[in-house]
């Protein structure tokens, strides 16, 4: 996916959510586990969620701060978009499968804060402050939801 503007950053982190959350989805079904099919069907679900809320964020953003330019903060930037894949989830524990979540959010915060550090705009400075809160928030309350299958 080539990303060139605000308006692509949103649609490669929302791609993230919906391709992570069908892998998750798909990988459940043939876990053994009955508590990581739990677990992955919880993230599956809140992944998919996210992913709507991104599509809602995309559609009240300011059009000026969805068309600005990206592609040049690409070149130099510590983390560049990737072509969207999710490893396979099958035979995980509860562990590996939070830790294999974590670094999907993590990496999208790290670009989050990147674009945060060289927004010009004020409308698109905006929007990227309430894109990184949203993923920051979000990956907080899901991982506390998660820890909460280790007490079943």
């Amino acid at each position: 996916m080539q990303v060139e503007t605000f308006s692509d950053v949103l649609d490669w982190t929302r791609a993230i959510h919906r391709n992570l959350a069908n892998c998750l989805e798909t990988c459940a079904d043939d876990n053994d586990s009955e508590r990581v099919r739990m677990l992955m069907d919880y993230l599956g679900g809140h992944e998919r969620e996210l992913a709507r809320v991104l599509e809602q964020s995309k559609d009240d953003a300011e059009q000026k701060a969805l068309h600005t330019w990206v592609y040049d903060y690409f070149e130099n930037a510590p983390l560049k978009p990737r072509s969207i894949t999710t490893e396979s989830f099958e035979n995980r524990s509860t562990d590996e499968v939070l830790e294999a979540v974590m670094a999907f959010h993590e990496e999208i915060i790290k670009l989050y804060k990147y674009l945060q550090g060289r927004a010009e705009v004020p409308s698109t400075r905006s929007l990227i402050d309430n894109l990184l809160q949203l993923e920051e928030q979000e990956t907080r309350l899901m991982m506390a939801q998660a820890h909460r299958f280790d007490d079943l």
